[in-house]
């Protein structure tokens, strides 16, 4: 193994020790199972699955979709195509209200 440091702040590091006591691990395999569930393939398309999914039902925009698949809107729009789902339109008060959150 390779030592790192990561630096937690006291809320983190409290909240992580309690959780590695309770499930009798350490502080250190918490950190490296919560790294493999976010960065490994099998997660990364999980987490498209679960953005794609959200954005059909309409609860995020297709600038939020492009955002959780790590792309620009027009690369998203080419994946919707490729996909063969229809774009969801905005209304102007979805863009104005996208646009004050971006």
């Amino acid at each position: 193994m390779i030592r790192t440091n990561v630096m937690l702040t006291p809320q983190q590091h409290i909240a992580l020790k309690q959780i590695a006591m309770a499930r009798h691990r350490t502080l250190g395999e918490l950190v490296r199972d919560a790294i493999d569930s976010t960065f490994t393939a099998d997660s990364v398309e999980r987490r498209h699955q679960v953005a794609l999914a959200a954005y059909m039902e309409g609860f995020i925009s297709l600038g939020k979709l492009a955002e959780a698949l790590g792309v620009d809107p027009l690369t998203a729009r080419n994946y919707l195509h490729e996909r063969g789902i229809e774009q969801k339109i905005q209304t102007v008060d979805e863009i104005m209200a996208d646009a004050a959150h971006a």
